[in-house]
């Protein structure tokens, strides 16, 4: 089997609720999506998408990725899709970093090697070791009513774990961990993710301030270092995410004590293939994983309930649909009986199909 056409799509995903805000004042009303066609020889077809959250997240933006994808395709044209360990070696020997220019491609290869092999890519990434994700809720800043209520709501849905986004502002943040921390009940845990939204002195002053919340701070600053000094500052649990970007990076969080849940955004790393390699060691060190993508629609929901599904429960802290984020579908496929908890069909390759009428015209072909 050969790649015969790499096809690539842009969409713009409006985002629910009129933007999707992070700390420091940052919001994404739009994102800029690519979707990534791949066709081969023996008539199989795989979809791949890869999304940077904007251009402030992390150092990474849509036209960067579309630029990458321009320069990566036509050296994947005449390989075989099936070998993804090769199509990846290949693209880190001639691209260094760009790990969103990468995702889409490898995640269309491994769309065409489940297809091919008339199984789900969650078979292939370990089986369906988790059905039923953990439930989370989020909220928004709001100590009062409001919060009181979507607190309730999620409890009777059998949550436990509680998340809203830091504003990067100290006081605001430690109203609302005291507000959320007085509702919770006995086992429920609460995450702050402040985006690294904190210089080190106030992430201390915030953890100081809270001491009785079972609370995890979420990447807190903006280096790594800056988070390790907050860490062996505080004691307080930590997820890492933005400054993870390897094996490399997990190992040194891991040997400094510093890291107690990671993040696992499978654009952010460059695709299933390196995602699967660092959830595998995440859980052979004994680290809970939330498996997530930066944004992005259906093709890349459906990569992260796939990797999801194939993580041992005890290690799955959470799986995030970034699909029910945005407003405008182009893909479909998953299911969603669960509200807000998306869960793989059991079709060969990651099971979506394209809504091409939405998709249009792709903007570049290579073959």
């Amino acid at each position: 089997m050969r790649i015969t056409r790499i096809s690539v799509y842009q969409a713009d995903l409006p985002v629910k609720g009129g933007g999707f805000r992070q700390s420091s004042g940052r919001i994404w009303r739009v994102l800029d999506t690519s979707v990534v066609r791949m066709e081969t020889d023996a008539g199989i077809t795989g979809w791949g998408e890869t999304c940077p959250f904007g251009s402030n997240y992390v150092p990474a933006f849509a036209e960067g990725a579309r630029a990458g994808m321009e320069v990566l395709s036509p050296l994947l044209i005449g390989k075989d899709p099936r070998d993804v360990g090769a199509v990846n070696v290949l693209m880190d020997t001639e691209m260094y970093g760009i790990p969103f220019a990468k995702a889409g491609l490898d995640n269309a290869c491994w769309d065409i090697l489940g297809k091919s092999a008339g199984l789900p890519v969650y078979t292939l990434l370990g089986g369906r070791l988790t059905d039923v994700f953990p439930f989370g809720g989020g909220f928004v800043i709001d100590p009062g009513p409001a919060t009181d209520e979507a607190m309730k709501k999620f409890q009777e849905r059998g949550a436990r774990q509680f998340e809203f986004k830091g504003s990067g502002d100290p006081a605001t943040d430690i109203e609302m961990i005291r507000y959320v921390g007085d509702r919770m009940k006995s086992g429920d845990s609460l995450i702050i993710d402040v985006n690294c939204g904190y210089r080190v002195d106030e992430a201390i002053r915030v953890s100081r301030a809270v001491p009785d919340v079972d609370v995890i701070f979420e990447q807190p600053c903006y280096t790594y270092e800056e988070c390790l000094a907050f860490k062996r500052s505080t004691g307080r649990p930590m997820s890492l995410d933005e400054c993870i970007h390897d094996t490399a990076d997990l190992v040194r969080a891991y040997s400094d004590q510093a890291i107690d849940t990671l993040n696992l955004k499978i654009g952010r790393i460059g695709g299933i293939s390196k995602s699967r390699v660092m959830r595998d060691l995440c859980v052979s060190l004994g680290i809970p994983v939330k498996v997530q993508d930066t944004s992005g629609e259906e093709f890349n929901a459906a990569a992260t309930a796939h990797l999801a599904h194939s993580t041992p429960p005890r290690y799955l802290r959470s799986m995030w649909d970034c699909a029910n984020f945005v407003e405008r579908p182009i893909g479909k496929g998953l299911l969603r009986d669960y509200p807000n908890q998306a869960r793989a069909n059991t079709e060969p390759g990651f099971g979506v199909t394209p809504i091409m009428e939405e998709l249009g015209d792709p903007v570049a072909v290579y073959e």
